[in-house]
């Protein structure tokens, strides 16, 4: 069973329109979990076809608003390509561009606070790899925190924290990762947020954690490919039954 398939905006070539819609998804996907938080939290995507345009949803709205013709598309100073007049998210922009001119592979950045991710930030250890959540990830990097602060230095330095992974837990204050879709992007979102519930609950931290040796660990990463890469069978049959939901439970997404 597919997922029944949105018109077609006139003006916005399809490429573009199917990742409006992915994007929405997303949104909506996050509010339905209680990833968001009020005003706070973002995530974007690169327009296909053009690395230097991005699609944002505007400051004003919350997650559960967001719609495939509601988001906005940007140019890479963050002004609007379609005149707008709502507020777009200058704020969250510097870091988000920061990350996709780090990594031109990059197609989705994504940007949450969630409780426990945030609690496992705080954490001098940080992430575990003890669960099979976290194994399944693999490495991730760490930024400190730098204050309430937005600029396209610390956008710089954050990109630069990601080292190999494609995953940052930022100290003290949430995470943001990267996708090479929209839909692989959704997938480490939630494996992260999983990891980060399942170390909490266990107590590590406070008593010592169970780690498998390393070349279990090791292992685990290559296994975990059929999960985590946007491109694998596994990964996107999950991202049509996620839009099979959303179909049922929230089809405005794709308006």
């Amino acid at each position: 069973m597919q997922s029944t398939a949105p018109a077609l905006k006139p003006g916005i070539s399809a490429e573009e329109w199917k990742a409006r819609v992915d994007l929405a998804a997303a949104f909506r996907l996050a509010a339905l979990n209680e990833w968001d938080e009020l005003l706070f939290a973002h995530l974007s995507a690169r327009v296909p076809g053009h690395p230097n345009q991005y699609l944002m949803h505007p400051a004003a709205i919350l997650f559960e608003e967001v719609t495939a013709s509601n988001l906005h598309k940007l140019d890479d100073k963050c002004n609007h390509v379609v005149p707008s007049d709502e507020m777009p998210h200058k704020f969250a922009f510097p870091f988000h561009k920061g990350i996709y001119d780090a990594y031109p592979q990059a197609q989705c950045v994504m940007h949450l606070h969630t409780k426990y991710a945030t609690a496992v930030a705080m954490q001098e250890q940080g992430l575990i790899r003890g669960n099979q959540y976290a194994m399944w990830l693999g490495p991730i990097g760490y930024h400190d925190y730098e204050g309430l602060l937005s600029t396209d230095e610390e956008g710089q330095r954050l990109a630069k924290n990601f080292g190999d992974s494609q995953i940052v837990l930022q100290r003290g204050h949430g995470f943001v990762l990267w996708g090479h879709s929209i839909h692989e992007a959704y997938m480490l979102a939630l494996l992260l947020i999983r990891a980060c519930e399942t170390q909490v609950r266990s107590g590590a931290g406070t008593v010592k954690a169970y780690v498998p040796p390393q070349p279990v660990l090791d292992a685990t990463i290559g296994q975990a490919r059929i999960i985590t890469d946007g491109n694998a069978p596994f990964n996107q049959m999950t991202w049509r039954a996620l839009l099979r939901k959303l179909d049922r439970d929230a089809p405005a997404y794709k308006t």
